[in-house]
């Protein structure tokens, strides 16, 4: 097994009726108001006449328009003018409708419609933890996007009653390296995504800690579970979700379509149901499941997530919320006024292009990292205010100096960090002479919830709010 290479635990979503129309000259514009007059574009055809109307809808020949009168007309796109035809092959109808009725639909409902599992989770010392299990013990899982593999903390294996094998194996980390045991885990379980029989690492996790340092957390729930899972964390909402029909729990047909349109609905008795409503009264919902049948449910007999989602929901919302199908996370994201990036995969571990006070460079994303920490190297390559380095951050491998580094600049995109105080340290020390300095900082869980960012494994993007 590859060994564990972790730069953790830094201190620091009615029918209308057409008018068949032959040519754009036979419209007659009427008189509207101002603020109508500034959602009407005009449209001109290939002979030069015009008129100003909404285009409200496309198929691959045609497009409806909604004129000045009030009424709809369908109309050929080869008949419009060159500039016409690119302004209509660049309208996406999904993206039109939500920004007009939809504005408040959050990633998490988009997401929970798709059959994702969301987890509510806490930030402690800007680290996320979620409760999960192993081999039926509870356990608290770090999501570290930073850690290549999960790995287990020795007392929580031994708690859970793991295979421990002898302490022949190293992991890796700020400090060096430190033993570590393959260990045979029966099971991990996130809320409805199940892991079977795996081989990890175990290590002491703290040993090196300074006394009073809590041990608040069990177990790295690593990149390598992050991208079978599909998983979106999103520091906004400060939800994680899962996919757990990626997991060994799947229950649906695993050559079936990965989106389809489904919710996660749980009972008070742990029953799980995959499906969608079908009709709703104040006392009872009746769900289409994925295998196709119905079941009715007392509402009051689900879970409070799913009670507040069927106070919401109506016949209305979830025929607007299919003609939505088509948006992706990216695109909700980037019509609130985000900025994605689509990331670099190194292994399993993610990295982004940004700057440091103007030079270029790579960053690696780490949920992990309490802390934004920079290499040595590449701060002075960037011209940082470097102090000595009599500073000390600590993790898996113990100690490992640092220095207090001013910075006058970082960015990605459009985000932009300036005049801040952060440590730099060699981040490649353990990998020994002339490393290869892939990247030049860590970004870490400080400016990702700083700027709000979302992370989505299974779009490959990072986001960020400027």
């Amino acid at each position: 097994m590859n060994p564990s290479r972790n730069l953790l635990y830094l201190l620091l979503r009615r029918p209308r009726r057409l008018i068949a129309v032959s040519v754009l000259a036979a419209l007659l514009p009427l008189t509207v108001s101002a603020d109508d007059e500034q959602e009407f574009r005009t449209f001109t055809d290939d002979s030069g006449r015009q008129v100003k109307a909404i285009l409200i809808d496309k198929n691959e020949s045609t497009v409806m328009l909604k004129l000045q009168n009030g009424k709809n007309a369908k109309f050929e796109i080869a008949k419009l003018s060159a500039e016409d035809q690119e302004f209509v092959k660049g309208f996406d109808p999904a993206k039109d409708l939500f920004l007009k009725k939809c504005t408040t639909l959050t990633v998490r409902e988009l997401l929970e419609l798709r059959g994702y599992e969301s987890f509510d989770f806490r930030i402690e010392g800007n680290h996320i933890h979620v409760n999960g299990e192993m081999n039926g013990v509870k356990t608290r899982f770090l999501i570290d996007t930073g850690a290549h593999s999960s790995v287990i903390h020795i007392d929580a294996a031994k708690a859970a009653e793991c295979e421990i094998g002898p302490m022949d194996q190293e992991i890796y980390g700020i400090g060096g390296k430190a033993p570590a045991a393959l260990t045979e885990v029966k099971k991990i379980k996130l809320g409805e995504s199940i892991i079977n029989d795996q081989t990890l690492l175990s290590a002491d996790l703290f040993e090196d800690h300074p006394a009073g340092v809590p041990k608040d957390f069990d177990a790295i729930f690593g990149a390598d579970f992050l991208s079978r899972l599909d998983a979106v964390i999103d520091y906004k909402e400060y939800r994680m979700f899962l996919k757990p029909d990626l997991s060994d729990a799947a229950v649906v047909d695993p050559n079936a379509d990965g989106d389809l349109d489904f919710r996660l609905f749980k009972g008070d008795d742990g029953k799980v149901y995959r499906g969608e409503v079908k009709t709703k009264t104040s006392s009872a919902v009746t769900l289409k499941l994925t295998t196709g049948k119905e079941v009715q449910l007392s509402i009051n007999a689900l879970s409070e997530d799913d009670e507040e989602y069927l106070a919401n929901w109506s016949p209305e919302r979830d025929i607007f919320m299919r003609k939505c199908r088509s948006l992706v996370v990216q695109d909700l994201l980037e019509l609130r006024k985000y900025q994605s990036f689509e990331y670099e995969r190194r292994g399993n571990h993610i990295f982004v292009d940004g700057e440091l006070n103007g030079v270029k460079m790579p960053f690696m994303i780490d949920t992990g990292a309490g802390s934004t920490l920079l290499d040595v190297t590449a701060a002075k390559e960037a011209k940082c205010d470097i102090g000595p380095m009599d500073q000390k951050i600590r993790g898996v491998g113990g100690e490992a100096p640092a220095a207090i580094t001013k910075v006058r600049k970082i960015q990605m995109g459009r985000a932009l960090i300036e005049n801040r105080t952060l440590l730099s340290a060699d981040l490649f020390l353990q990998l020994g002479e002339n490393p290869d300095r892939s990247y030049g900082a860590i970004f870490g869980a400080d400016f990702l919830r700083e700027l709000s960012a979302v992370v989505n494994y299974r779009e490959s993007r990072v986001f960020l709010r400027p």
